[in-house]
């Protein structure tokens, strides 16, 4: 790859890891449904506009019920859990948890989508590996009571949520483009969260960091990453693109500790390496499939 493309790369892994510390902050004066309203409602405003240039969402809304489907699963209902499991988890674990995406998509896939299965012993290793970092973290980073139990739980069914929602896209809109899914996710998330939000919000106008996280989080880290993700995959393909994925845990760690003061354990850098070395293995493929 080019020195442009790798230093896109990072700079897309390094604002997806800058979203739980920026949540981290919004969840100060929001409640998690009224931050990720911000947050679906800012990125579709970017987004929309690119997506309607580009024809992208006619033709996932000639079937509106299949498209509201899986953007519930794979976009809304996974923000939430972040959201929520975010009051009583640390930045850094949420995106350790988080990283383990992989995995269940592995797992879904024995059922669901048997030509994306793990590959042979290297793929099963991987599953393995993944799983026991998982135990890891619950075992030790998440000791501090139900609350943190709890919040770390949210959050791994977050994971789960993407991980459904990506089998759902492969096998329902495999054909449909990207940004057009993208965007149709951030307006059904921003519609069904409408109504919710408005019976959520402070009573006091936040202070200016909590608001500048927000804007943050929905327009810089959503709406245009998911823009750059996408001219990415154009340009070096699907395969370079996802290694962002596997990189944005290793920078939210990074940032929770340098922005927030959070503690790094060993038991946390273990289980980070166990995840995403296992998530690696267990997404070997034999040849490679789109996306």
């Amino acid at each position: 790859m080019s020195r442009r493309a790798w230093l896109q790369l990072l700079t897309l892994a390094a604002l997806w890891g800058a979203v739980y510390p920026l949540i981290a902050v919004a969840l100060q004066g929001f409640s998690p449904v009224a931050v990720v309203f911000g947050r679906v409602a800012l990125a579709a405003l970017l987004l929309t506009p690119l997506a309607v240039h580009r024809n992208a969402l006619r033709p996932l809304w000639k079937h509106p019920r299949a498209i509201i489907e899986t953007v519930l699963v794979q976009s809304t209902a996974p923000l939430l859990l972040l959201a929520f499991g975010q009051q009583h988890v640390g930045s850094g674990l949420a995106g350790i948890l988080i990283g383990a995406q992989p995995l269940f998509v592995a797992l879904l896939a024995s059922r669901y989508a048997p030509e994306e299965r793990p590959q042979g012993w290297k793929g099963r290793a991987g599953l393995t590996l993944g799983l026991l970092g998982l135990i890891l973290i619950f075992g030790v980073d998440l000791r501090g009571g139900q609350l943190a139990l709890a919040g770390g739980s949210l959050v791994l069914l977050a994971a789960v949520c993407y991980a459904g929602g990506a089998i759902m896209i492969h096998r329902r809109h495999a054909d449909a483009p990207p940004l057009g899914v993208a965007t149709s996710a951030m307006l059904v998330s921003t519609a069904a969260l409408a109504i919710p939000t408005a019976f959520s919000l402070p009573a006091h106008i936040p202070g200016g960091r909590v608001l500048a996280a927000l804007a943050v989080v929905g327009v810089v880290c959503t709406g245009a990453t998911l823009a750059l993700f996408y001219a990415l995959i154009v340009r070096i393909g699907p395969a370079r693109a996802a290694l962002a994925f596997y990189l944005s845990p290793g920078f939210a760690v990074t940032f929770g500790a340098v922005f927030l003061s959070e503690t790094i354990t060993p038991s946390a850098i273990a289980g980070l390496c166990a995840i995403v070395v296992g998530s690696l293995l267990a997404a070997q493929r034999t040849e490679p499939t789109p996306p």
